[in-house]
């Protein structure tokens, strides 16, 4: 908590909208109160299409977090009038993504940028701008969606939109980027009419939105678990082992979310399990943004600089934020 806590302006001085999401998990922990500061700011900063560009580059839109940073702050703090006072612009910010995205209509918006993204390093030989239907940002739309919604219905809002496009991104994600042989989803490019074949950590994402029905997610759980949970890796290396390599990396951002996934559709001791390794890692090395994924008896094997206030929101959150024995609605 003291390395969170040391950095006052650490939501301003992070590298991608991602890690934003992750501090302002731990920030729910701790200082829910900075969180909702932030967001007024943030959404301060909307165009009139719905759009909140980021700060780096206002050609890109970030991707749609706020409303699942929004809904764990009210978790802790239930207050109505925060939620009133922001939610017409966290609805447009959603639009947005439907209406000026969705060149087909299918309730699949693309990306246009790596940094639109969850991870953009897998995007690092794409030059933008491009059109990709990415399941990773999708899964992440899904769990905004649901939080809005939820929150609405608090509010008691016409949702009839938002859960028509809801609805819709769901039937896509599982009609057109489903890949039965990875069991998982899978990107299209719009542009060259391909699919992705980059097997990575990020295509099981659409877990932790309850997008695939209890019969699907159970497979994509046994396959996650098969081709990730390996004994010489700490878990869960974001691109799938390959024979000889030893260049995969950990997010904890990523084992923050797929953890969510596993607690939802009942995986609880393989939940377990992650949370353990996750934790232990960082104890043995220290608070870094990405590690080795291969287990070596070296010292340090975080990735960059040390003492990542990102890493210690993280911790936070899995620390603190997490119970297997309560249901998912309830923490998540």
């Amino acid at each position: 908590m003291h390395i969170l806590h040391a950095t006052d302006d650490a939501f301003q001085h992070t590298a991608s909208a991602m890690e934003q999401l992750a501090l302002g998990l731990g920030y729910a922990h701790s200082d829910v109160g900075k969180v909702w500061h932030w967001l007024e700011q943030e959404l301060s900063r909307q165009t009139e299409q719905g759009c909140i560009p980021q700060v780096q580059d206002a050609q890109i839109c970030t991707p749609p977090f706020y409303s699942i940073l929004a809904w764990a702050c009210w978790k802790k703090d239930p207050s109505a009038a925060r939620i009133e006072a922001l939610f017409d612009a966290l609805l447009q910010s959603h639009h947005y993504w439907y209406l000026h995205r969705d060149p087909q209509e299918m309730g699949l918006p693309c990306i246009h940028f790596a940094e639109e993204t969850v991870l953009p390093e897998f995007f690092q030989n794409y030059h933008a701008p491009f059109k990709i239907q990415d399941p990773a940002f999708l899964g992440l739309l899904c769990r905004a969606n649901e939080c809005l919604i939820e929150m609405g219905e608090k509010l008691q809002r016409d949702l009839g939109d938002l859960i028509q496009w809801h609805e819709l991104t769901v039937f896509g994600l599982n009609e057109d980027l489903w890949d039965d042989a990875s069991k998982s989803y899978c990107g299209f490019d719009l542009h060259s009419g391909q699919k992705l074949g980059n097997p990575n950590l990020a295509n099981y994402l659409p877990l932790w939105a309850g997008v695939p029905d209890q019969e699907l997610a159970e497979g994509m759980c046994r396959n996650l678990i098969k081709r990730y949970f390996r004994d010489n890796y700490w878990l869960l290396p974001s691109r799938l082992p390959a024979s000889g390599s030893s260049n995969e990396t950990v997010s904890l951002l990523l084992n923050r979310i797929i953890y969510a996934g596993l607690i939802r559709y009942g995986f609880k001791e393989n939940a377990s399990y992650l949370r353990n390794s996750s934790l232990q890692m960082v104890g043995n090395y220290g608070f870094y943004k990405s590690y080795q994924a291969l287990m070596h008896p070296y010292d340090n094997m975080g990735i960059g600089k040390g003492n990542s206030a990102v890493a210690a929101a993280l911790v936070l959150d899995l620390a603190n934020g997490i119970a297997e024995k309560r249901g998912f609605e309830q923490s998540w």
